[in-house]
């Protein structure tokens, strides 16, 4: 009877720990399963790839499997219990995949711009296709920030409270649209945004698609894009500018309704007295040597040939240099397109200021790199001109040290290049009132045409490219009469549908090869 009831407590235990068993097997089960998340980025796909202990158990062969886009993020059901996880965009490598992370399991998200984990709010979105397409801009997923406050980069950050955020702080950089303008296109509408330059920020406002927010004046209101844009107006250089310092002004311009777009550069200084530098025309590069210190205003205005108009401004600092110390360069010669003549000599000359110390001396050294990568034996001197002779076709690079008598220096970098063909001087004639001023509607360009067979480089259209078709682009340029017309095709050398000098240069260098 007692081996009896013992048999019956030994079945009973047994069954018991089986039941134990299957409900821990149970449990083991569900804690492997469960969703990963991902999002931010720049990745137009996502894989995860996940593994326990030394790769013995991992969901998939590298790069593991492809994640779901869903909304602005990307899903993964774990189809296993790992410790490990990857996510990468196909490949591997640096900027390709993060590093080994620890997987901390269901229903995290892994921020990839910030490296940050944290937990998923919300319901999964309805999946998407997982090739990425760029939504179609419009009014209804655009936000628009006038950069009053003259931000290098804007950023936006967006989020809805209690739906997530688009990606972690400081959120995603603007496209800039010119003239101030910044946008962003999203694929979702997002309740808040901020915008920031990664420091300064605005308040936390309510997202409005379609509009601008105006740094300055705190509002939104509606965005209506202009036929004409700037899309860029640079001083080079920008800062450490003295009397006597060489200023090169570049500017782009776009005009919706087609045609050409015509650029004039003025400048007013501290007494208010205001100057044109250059006249409308086509040209969109220009010189400018301040002859004094003080703060000036360099003002660019655009037009096209439907009479549309822009408009932007720069404030420079031109500072003094009589007691400065440390040495600068102001300038260097020759121009000449940055070319220069095989097996003739070529002077480097230049202008230097600063190095008001010890014995008010500058020192000048010099080191040429020729296309093979040969250098000279550098020393300083007294001089500030070099003397070299080119002998081999191809891009010769001058650094230029000056030093004052503290041995502090400065230097820069100049390339030119070696050509066999004639070199024309590119300076700039002088706009004189008798001038005639390039109008809206006196377009200086006329369109090649589609003809496939437009040789590339002929702007004289003569049937054969040579030095002679640089010399026109530059007469081109500079507005002569002989040069009005051009063919836009041929003489477009670096296809940024403009002729300038450029063009030329690559004719000649075209040419020299």
């Amino acid at each position: 009877m007692v081996k009896k009831k013992h048999k019956i407590l030994c079945l009973v235990l047994c069954l018991a720990m089986l039941v134990s068993a299957v409900m821990v097997g149970s449990i083991s089960a569900s804690a492997a399963g469960g969703k990963v998340y991902a999002k931010g980025g720049s990745w137009s796909q996502v894989y995860v790839y996940m593994w326990s202990g030394s790769g013995e158990s991992k969901n998939a062969e590298w790069p593991g499997q492809q994640m779901t886009k869903s909304g602005d993020e990307w899903v993964y059901t774990v189809n296993g219990d790992y410790d490990n996880i990857i996510f990468n965009n196909g490949s591997g490598g640096n900027g390709n995949q993060t590093s080994d992370l620890s997987y901390p399991g269901d229903g995290q998200v892994y921020d990839l711009s910030s490296g940050q984990w944290s937990a998923h709010s919300g319901d999964d979105p309805i999946p998407t296709d997982p090739t990425p397409t760029t939504p179609t801009p419009s009014g209804d997923n655009v936000i628009y920030f006038k950069n009053t406050a003259n931000w290098s980069t804007v950023n936006i950050y967006l989020w809805t409270d209690g739906g997530g955020e688009l990606s972690g702080w400081p959120g995603t950089a603007m496209k800039n649209e010119g003239e101030g303008v910044y946008s962003f296109t999203t694929s979702k509408k997002w309740a808040k945004c901020i915008f920031n330059n990664g420091g300064d920020q605005t308040a936390d406002l309510t997202a409005t698609y379609g509009n601008i927010y105006d740094y300055d004046s705190g509002t939104w209101t509606p965005y209506v894009p202009g036929d004409l844009q700037i899309s860029s107006f640079a001083a080079d250089p920008a800062d450490e500018i003295y009397p006597q310092t060489v200023v090169s002004l570049s500017a782009s311009a776009k005009t919706k309704a087609g045609g050409n777009v015509y650029y004039k550069f003025s400048v007013r200084n501290a007494s208010g007295a205001t100057s044109v530098i250059s006249d409308y025309s086509t040209k969109s590069t220009v010189s400018w040597t301040p002859v004094a210190a003080g703060n000036y205003t360099l003002t660019l205005n655009v037009k096209d040939d439907h009479g549309n108009e822009a408009d932007r401004a720069i404030n420079l600092a031109v500072k003094a240099d009589t007691n400065l110390t440390n040495p600068i360069i102001k300038s260097i010669s020759p121009a000449n397109l940055n070319l220069v003549k095989r097996n003739a000599k070529a002077v480097v000359s230049v202008k230097a200021g600063g190095g008001q110390t010890g014995t008010n001396l500058l020192f000048y050294k010099y080191i040429i790199t020729d296309p093979n990568g040969v250098q000279n034996t550098p020393y300083y001197t007294l001089n500030s001109t070099y003397e070299f002779t080119p002998t081999k076709l191809g891009k010769y690079t001058v650094q230029v040290f000056v030093q004052a008598s503290d041995n502090s220096d400065t230097t820069r970098t100049y390339t030119y290049t070696s050509t066999d063909s004639e070199i024309v001087d590119p300076t700039d004639p002088v706009i004189t009132p008798t001038d005639p001023v390039i109008t809206p509607t006196q377009p200086t360009t006329a369109p090649g045409g589609d003809d496939p067979g437009v040789l590339k480089g002929d702007a004289d259209g003569n049937g054969v490219v040579n030095v002679k078709d640089a010399t026109y682009v530059q007469k081109h340029v500079a507005e002569m009469e002989d040069a009005l017309t051009i063919n836009l095709k041929a003489a477009d050398m670096d296809g940024d549908g403009r002729i300038t000098v450029a063009d030329a240069t690559l004719i000649q260098i075209l040419i020299a090869e």
